[in-house]
């Protein structure tokens, strides 16, 4: 009797596994992808091109940054020299 409920809720669990993979993968896994474009987590050596309305936020105390403009194509990047800092996207990165 134990083995005939016990190969029922294996069936069960995989049943349920393999859907739960097929749910997954039929949303193409980017289910996330909205706030790690919004949000970028910054440590030292990072280079990220900014645009107009980003923010750095939360930096660690011992946080220094470095700008570089290139005037062909008018680009703007931060270079996080020492420590950590969040950079949040504004709205005219997201009509990119």
């Amino acid at each position: 009797m134990y083995t005939v409920a016990r190969k029922s809720v294996r069936h069960a669990f995989r049943t349920s596994a393999l859907a739960l993979v097929v749910l997954l993968s039929a949303c193409g896994g980017d289910f996330d992808e909205e706030q790690s474009s919004t949000r970028l987590y910054l440590q030292q050596g990072d280079e990220v091109e900014v645009f107009r309305g980003d923010e750095l936020t939360s930096p660690s105390e011992d946080s220094r940054i470095a700008v570089r403009h290139e005037q062909q194509g008018d680009r703007k990047f931060v270079t996080m020299l020492a420590g950590t800092a969040e950079l949040v996207r504004g709205d005219y990165y997201a009509q990119q």
